[in-house]
């Protein structure tokens, strides 16, 4: 299929598209939409399905509207121009009165589109007539604000149909039934019902959370307020007192981490319950982290010629050369080994950073989207870890990536060129404030620092495979993190 194709082209242009990289490399075979028919309020949903030339197939949802958008480019369908529905103020209205009163709404002539209710339906059905309109920044990671921000509706675009629960329903309804406040409030969720009973998660319902942003935005605003500060009065060194409220926020943080990671140890039943960790899961972890040494090795040599020559060379570093990095996995994993209490696995948020955590009005922390790392399959992401893979994912997100992206801001000039100058004062000047800034964080938390050494170097390992795929001018983080473990190992 000629990725210059019209329909191609308009998915692509949708932030929820993730099959991006398929559309450029003309890796599409063809789009496939299930026939659906208008509703009385103009509003439907188009089912589609993305079949790639490599056999394999992605089901999506597209809420679509006849009435025009302003700035918004129509997608054809049926010969009648259509818009993103999500953007029309009665979008959440249309649906909703249809199936929050003991109704579905029918999709494709053969799947039903449902909603289930986990608590206060009253307080559901006293705001289906308000209007909707989507996000700007006042709830991160959600679509749609409802009414007069009385909730936030998330909704999801790409679908699995699968024969158990999403895990992000899964884990925000047993959150709430462990009394977690590190969650908005949850009231229901959409899903769709094929045929033969499998159901897709289509979005959620949440309580809308007040808020100042999420803590990344909230983080970088702050250090580069502090870092212009400094410069300005030719300051070398930034005394603590000076960042005393970032540091506030990261030990809250950590506080509100450990509440949440008490709630996950209290889930129980099925594949919930947390277990004590067995020298049969070690040697298993220990053959995966293995395995994701290889798989990114390989991505590496696959993509080598994304990388600029000095990134090339760098990779080639002799300190993250093989030998090293086994001895590193071998002597991680052999310092657990020995131990008698190995840990215990639980289920985890999985993909858990800055981005992930909001800052209510009041100052309190709420943490969103629990759907897992987005590369893995539904299965994988439902797999028991131990506490520090969460703690990893968010330790990396202030020491390794905040760092870096706030100095490069800082020195960049209006026209995106950077001063190299800058670039250094601020790296000196930052790389202090963040070791205590995540310390703060640490602190707060019962550190399991064996563990913590194995899920950060796979967190690295992530970060490689995901830089070298879509952001290749970001891989030094991650390598130079490598680098730090290695050394720091021997």
């Amino acid at each position: 299929m000629n990725k210059d194709n019209p329909i191609l082209q308009y998915i692509y242009s949708q932030r929820w598209c993730s099959f991006k990289n398929e559309i450029t490399n003309d890796s599409i075979k063809d789009i496939q939409f299930f026939d659906t028919e208008f509703d009385n309020s103009e509003k439907f949903f188009v089912m589609g399905k993305v079949i790639f030339k490599n056999g394999d197939d992605e089901f999506f949802i597209m809420p679509l509207s006849k009435g025009t958008m302003e700035a918004e480019v129509p997608f054809k369908y049926n010969n009648v121009d259509v818009y993103d529905a999500v953007k029309s103020p009665n979008y959440w209205s249309s649906i909703m009165k249809e199936i929050t009163l003991d109704k579905s709404l029918n999709i494709a002539n053969q799947y039903n589109l449902v909603y289930r209710s986990w608590d206060d339906f009253d307080f559901i059905t006293n705001h289906i007539n308000d209007n909707s309109y989507p996000l700007n920044v006042e709830q991160s990671n959600s679509t749609i604000i409802v009414g007069k921000k009385a909730l936030a509706f998330k909704q999801q675009r790409m679908i699995e149909f699968l024969d158990d629960a999403d895990v992000e329903v899964e884990m925000n309804y047993n959150l709430m039934k462990a009394g977690s406040t590190a969650v908005p409030k949850t009231y229901g969720h959409l899903s769709l019902i094929a045929p033969d009973g499998k159901s897709a998660f289509i979005g959620i319902v949440q309580e809308f959370v007040h808020n100042n942003g999420d803590l990344w935005v909230i983080a970088k605003e702050q250090l580069l307020k502090i870092l212009s500060g400094a410069f300005k009065n030719g300051e070398k060194r930034i005394k603590k007192a000076e960042y005393k409220d970032i540091t506030k926020l990261m030990k809250n943080l950590g506080k509100k981490t450990e509440e949440l990671i008490k709630c996950l140890l209290s889930f129980n039943g099925n594949d919930l319950t947390p277990e004590k960790i067995g020298d049969e899961y070690l040697q298993h972890y220990k053959s995966t982290i293995v395995d994701l040494l290889k798989e990114t090795k390989e991505n590496i040599i696959k993509n080598i010629d994304k990388l600029s020559s000095d990134m090339a060379l760098e990779i080639q570093n002799p300190i993250i050369k093989a030998d090293n990095i086994e001895k590193f996995i071998i002597d991680s994993f052999g310092k657990i080994e020995v131990r008698e209490d190995k840990g215990l696995l639980m289920r985890v948020h999985g993909d858990f950073h800055l981005g992930q955590a909001i800052q209510t009005d009041t100052g309190d922390i709420k943490f969103i989207d629990f759907a897992g790392e987005p590369n893995l399959a539904p299965s994988e992401r439902k797999t028991k870890h131990s506490y520090m893979y969460d703690v990893a994912g968010m330790y990396r997100s202030i020491s390794g990536y905040l760092p870096i992206v706030v100095s490069k801001h800082f020195a960049t000039d209006e026209n995106g060129k950077i001063d190299n100058e800058k670039l250094l004062w601020a790296n000196d000047v930052i790389k202090p404030i963040i070791k205590n800034l995540s310390d703060a964080f640490i602190g707060e938390l019962n550190i399991d620092n064996e563990w913590l050494t194995i899920e950060i170097f796979r967190r690295n390992l992530y970060e490689v495979n995901y830089e070298i795929a879509y952001r290749p001018q970001m891989l030094f983080i991650p390598i130079n993190n490598l680098k730090e473990l290695i050394l720091n190992n021997k």
